[in-house]
C-alpha cells in the first residue's frame, strides 16, 4: 500500500490480520501518516511533534515531511515465512531472555522522502508480533540534517509509557543504538516485563515508581514490611543496593515492586531459601519484590534489569538478588549490603538472623 501524495497526508485505515498489543491495549488497525509516525484511532496530520498528546503513537520520525517533492511512503502487513524468520531472529538477538516466535510484522518504509524545505530521508519501522507480545523494530538510513523540529520515539494514551529517543541531531539516528547495532531500535511494547525465567514474575498489586529524575517510592507502611524493615532498615541508615548507579526510568523501563504472601511465590522462596541454606530451618511467610525492568542508564549505552526479593518470617530473613541482562556502563557504580558498625554491635541477633544469596 503507498501513502497518497498529500500534504500532511495519511493512510485509509489499515485493518491489522493480527492485533498489536502496545503496553496493555489492543488495536486492530493503524493509519500510515507521512509525517512520520503511526497512530492507531485516527489518523494524523500533525506535523509539529508531541509524543506526549493523549494518544497512542510511533514516531521513527515525526516532522513535517511532502512526499509530493518526491520519494515513497509505503506499508504491508507480511506474514511470510521468511520475513517472519528474519524478524524472530532479531527478536531473539536484542531479547536473549524472551520466548517469542513471530507470527506477523507490519512494515512501514519512508523511502528518499524530502523534508518540507530540505533533503529526503529513509527509515522503516516495523510492528512484530504474536497473539501474546509485542515489539518495534525501527531501521534508519540516510537522515539528512534539518532545522524543522523533529521528534523520535512513541507514547501511549496515558503517556505513562513514553520514551523520546536521546540523540540531538537527526542525522545521530542513523549512528546510534540503544541494541549496539548502528541505525536500529528495538523495543517491548506490548506491556509484560522483560523479566529472564528465574526471576519472580509480576503479580497482583504490583506498583510502580512514576518516571522521575533520582525518584523513589513512597514509604511502604505495610505491617509485614515493619518486620522487615526493622531487620534491614533499622535506624533508617542501612542499605541493600544490587546495582547503585544512575537510572532514568523516564528514558524507557519500569521499576515496580509488591510485598507477596502468595502461596505459590512464599513456597518459591522458601525452597529456593532451603537450597542455598539447608541447615537453616525457614519457611517464608512474606516476601517484597523489587523489580527494575529494562531500565537505562542515565548516560545511555544501555539497559539493566535485576531484581531482589527480601524473604522472611518473624524470625528470620534473606536476599534474593537476580541479575537479567546488565549493559557495560562507564559510570560509577557498586553492588553492595552496607551493615554499619553501629547495628553489627548493637543487634548481633538481627545480624545473625540475615542472609544473603
Amino acid at each position: 500500500i503507498v501513502t497518497p501524495r498529500l500534504e500532511n497526508g495519511s493512510s485509509e485505515a489499515i485493518t491489522l490480520q493480527l492485533p498489536f498489543k502496545f503496553f496493555g491495549r489492543t488495536h486492530n488497525q493503524t493509519f500510515v501518516n507521512n509525517n512520520g509516525h503511526l497512530t492507531f484511532t485516527e489518523p494524523l496530520s500533525d506535523y509539529i511533534p508531541l509524543l506526549n498528546s493523549g494518544r497512542d503513537i510511533i514516531a521513527p520520525l515525526w516532522t513535517q515531511l511532502d512526499n509530493r517533492r518526491g520519494g515513497t511512503i509505503s506499508c504491508r502487513e507480511d506474514r511470510s515465512s521468511a520475513v517472519l524468520a528474519l524478524v524472530t531472529a532479531a527478536i531473539d538477538r536484542y531479547f536473549p531472555n524472551i520466548t517469542f516466535v513471530a507470527t506477523s510484522a507490519f512494515v512501514a518504509t519512508w523511502d528518499s522522502v524530502p523534508y518540507q524545505n530540505g533533503e529526503g530521508v529513509t527509515f522503516q519501522v516495523v510492528l512484530v508480533s504474536n497473539v501474546h507480545r509485542s515489539f518495534i523494530l525501527i531501521n534508519y538510513g540516510d537522515i539528512a540534517e534539518t532545522e524543522q523540529m523533529w521528534q523520535a520515539g512513541y507514547s501511549t494514551l496515558d503517556s505513562l509509557h513514553s520514551f523520546t529517543i536521546p540523540v540531538t541531531s537527526a542525522p545521530e539516528l542513523s549512528s546510534s543504538s540503544n541494541i549496539n547495532v548502528y541505525g536500529r531500535r528495538s523495543f517491548h511494547v506490548d506491556g509484560s516485563p522483560n523479566l529472564p525465567t528465574n526471576f519472580l514474575t509480576s503479580g497482583a498489586g504490583d506498583r510502580v515508581n512514576p518516571p522521575a529524575e533520582d525518584g523513589t517510592a513512597s514509604y511502604l507502611q505495610t505491617p509485614h514490611f515493619w518486620e522487615i524493615l526493622f531487620k534491614i532498615h533499622w535506624r533508617n541508615c542501612d542499605i541493600i543496593a544490587p546495582l547503585w548507579t544512575r537510572l532514568d526510568n523516564r528514558r524507557g523501563g519500569t521499576i515496580s515492586y509488591r510485598e507477596d504472601t502468595s502461596n505459590a511465590v512464599l513456597a518459591y522462596v522458601t525452597a529456593a531459601v532451603k537450597q542455598y541454606f539447608p541447615n537453616i530451618p525457614f519457611a517464608a511467610t512474606s516476601a517484597f519484590v523489587a523489580t527494575w525492568d529494562s531500565v537505562p542508564y542515565h548516560n545511555g549505552g544501555g539497559v539493566v534489569t535485576f531484581q531482589v526479593v527480601l524473604a522472611y518470617n518473624v524470625h528470620r530473613s534473606f536476599i534474593l538478588i537476580y541479575y537479567g541482562d546488565v549493559a557495560e556502563t562507564v559510570q560509577p557504580w557498586q553492588v553492595s549490603e552496607v551493615l554499619p558498625l553501629v547495628h553489627c554491635a548493637n543487634d548481633q541477633k538481627n545480624n545473625a538472623n540475615m542472609h544473603f544469596i
